[in-house]
């Protein structure tokens, strides 16, 4: 793979059991959406992870924010430790001097993706906005 530059975007179409995770720097968009329920999450996300590393070794700080955008409906525990693991280089990118921000999108009738949300924000050091959602919004 070539060196990692703020042009390059990283995109992966949604499956039945994995997300739309579209990383496109130039644009400013950051977000997972839809279901992870991978049969197997370190492979699949393994390209994302590896996509973020360079991508936090490369990237030089700017005043304007990034923003994560998380919207998931369901997700599996594998696939929690993998969010958490994708969080960090959210924080890795805010210890370098860039303004991020992780913005967690729910349903607001889904308490169990609601306390996840919690967990995270208690678990990162980044600015962490829950936003729940009606169904006319989702």
């Amino acid at each position: 793979m070539s060196d990692l530059t703020t042009s390059e975007k990283l995109v992966i179409e949604p499956t039945f059991t994995t997300p739309e995770i579209v990383f496109d720097p130039g644009n400013r968009q950051f977000y997972l959406r839809g279901n992870s329920y991978p049969e197997n999450s370190v492979k699949f996300y393994g390209p994302v992870l590896e996509w973020l590393s360079r991508f936090v070794q490369n990237h030089v700080p700017t005043s304007e924010s990034l923003t994560l955008e998380v919207h998931l409906e369901y997700f599996n525990t594998s696939t929690a430790k993998v969010l958490l693991d994708l969080f960090r280089y959210f924080e890795a990118l805010q210890e370098k001097g860039q303004p991020v921000q992780i913005r967690w999108l729910y349903l607001a009738e889904d308490t169990e993706m609601e306390d996840a949300g919690l967990d995270y924000q208690a678990a990162v050091k980044v600015p962490f906005e829950l936003v729940p959602l009606h169904e006319d919004q989702a």
